[in-house]
């Protein structure tokens, strides 16, 4: 029942971190707006506002003007669920199952805007890179040196990487949050974890470039691919699967 209830909590919280991504880069209100379809401006009604749920009973279509919904809709909603079922699975504690939610849903965010804007913004990775090295009081795992080793290694190593191809190449081949979101997922899953973070990621994107080429759409190159996305998921996945 306890995860049932975190499900349907995070998946709304899911929601809103849909909202967020959708009208933040385009300097839009996050709550004094209501809610609308993008396409048509016709506000939507509760019916139309239940996670996952109006998705599929809509067919993931608009109600009114029939546009198809984009699937980031319900990928967030879901992704909000599964943080608050890793939050109260993987944690010791009220405390503890608040920093894994709060470090899972803004990974879901900032995979979000990755994705659809290729933008990591500082306004939420830097604040993800102190709160993973004060919540150690929070979460027994890992201690404190293998978080600060684990934020130092992940800044430098892509930050190393993307100097380090711009030089080479004379344009830049990774942008510039992905180092720091490296740095915040090991500031919270320390160094050990950024291995298999890294790995996964990387094989995550070049799956991703694999589909898009076999459907005429080439990645990769002067195309570029939402890295910071894939590692996100990947974070997500590491601390799903992997024992901390």
């Amino acid at each position: 029942m306890q995860q049932i209830f975190a499900f349907i909590t995070g998946s709304i919280v899911g929601s809103f971190l849909v909202l967020v991504a959708d009208r933040w880069p385009r300097g839009e209100d996050w709550v004094g707006t209501p809610s609308h379809c993008t396409a048509c401006g016709h506000r939507l009604g509760p019916a139309q506002m239940i996670p996952m749920v109006s998705y599929v009973l809509q067919a993931g279509r608009c109600v009114w003007c029939r546009v198809a919904l984009p699937a980031h809709l319900w990928l967030g909603e879901l992704g909000g669920g599964i943080v608050a079922v890793l939050a109260v699975t993987r944690s010791g504690g009220m405390a503890g199952t608040a920093a894994l939610a709060l470090f899972g849903w803004a990974l879901v965010l900032l995979a979000l805007l990755d994705a659809r804007h290729l933008w990591l913004p500082d306004r939420v990775t830097l604040p993800l890179i102190v709160l993973g090295l004060g919540v150690e009081s929070a979460l027994p795992w890992p201690d404190l040196s293998q978080r600060v080793l684990g934020c130092a290694l992940g800044w430098a190593a892509l930050e190393g990487l993307r100097r380090g191809y711009r030089w080479l190449r004379g344009r830049e081949g990774l942008g510039g949050g992905d180092p720091k979101l490296l740095a915040a997922i090991g500031a919270w899953l320390g160094i050990s974890a950024l291995p298999e973070v890294v790995l996964i990621a990387a094989i995550a994107g070049l799956g991703w470039a694999t589909v898009q080429a076999a459907r005429g759409r080439p990645a990769g190159g002067t195309a570029p691919i939402a890295f910071g996305t894939m590692l996100a998921l990947a974070a997500l996945i590491r601390l799903a699967a992997a024992p901390l």
